[in-house]
């Protein structure tokens, strides 16, 4: 009996842990995005855009069977590029580029698109001095931990982020390392998992 026990504590471990790791991961490839100028980049910019339009916070609200993912998402990127042709861009955007992903792929894209957000309005929310009392590790200096990582998030290297804040470079990379473990364990805790 104990041994089955030990066995079922070890894969429910097991699971927190790559479930943890999932977190991690994705936590840490929302904060490196800077996006660029491929068809995938492009399509989770638009994909964003939707989310922050409240779309899919009203397709939240309805029975999945309802949903629609795909054909809202679609629409939107539909009226966006046909709002680029209306304003004259320097060349024509082929529709066949934007041919959107099967649904758990994009489903994918909004979750991350959703994620960033949630990072960036934590940042915003630890540079404003805010921190959650959930995450019981200890944070030294929210604020600069904040502006630190805004700046990350905006495409500043480390030396960078140095210069304009007037401190070391080590002490910009350790108040990354900071504040990733911080996002890291509170998107946890959100999950679930703590």
């Amino acid at each position: 009996m104990q041994r089955a026990q030990l066995l079922a504590e070890d894969a429910h471990d097991e699971q927190i842990a790559l479930h943890l790791e999932r977190i991690i991961h994705r936590v840490k490839h929302s904060m490196n995005y800077r996006g660029s100028f491929s068809t995938r980049d492009i399509l989770g910019s638009l994909v964003a855009r939707w989310v922050r339009s409240g779309e899919w916070e009203r397709l939240k609200q309805l029975p999945p069977e309802q949903r629609h993912l795909g054909e809202s998402v679609r629409r939107f990127i539909l009226d966006r590029i046909d709002q680029l042709r209306r304003r004259g861009t320097r060349e024509d955007i082929e529709l066949t580029e934007f041919t959107l992903p099967d649904e758990p792929r994009l489903i994918e894209m909004v979750e991350l698109a959703e994620l960033r957000a949630w990072v960036s309005a934590r940042v915003t929310d630890l540079a404003d001095g805010v921190v959650d009392k959930r995450v019981v590790i200890p944070l030294t200096k929210a604020e600069e931990v904040g502006r630190v990582m805004q700046l990350h998030l905006a495409g500043q290297n480390q030396r960078q982020i140095a210069l304009q804040l007037g401190i070391a470079l080590g002490l910009v990379n350790k108040r990354l390392a900071e504040g990733t473990r911080y996002l890291v364990l509170l998107q946890g805790i959100e999950c679930g998992i703590g």
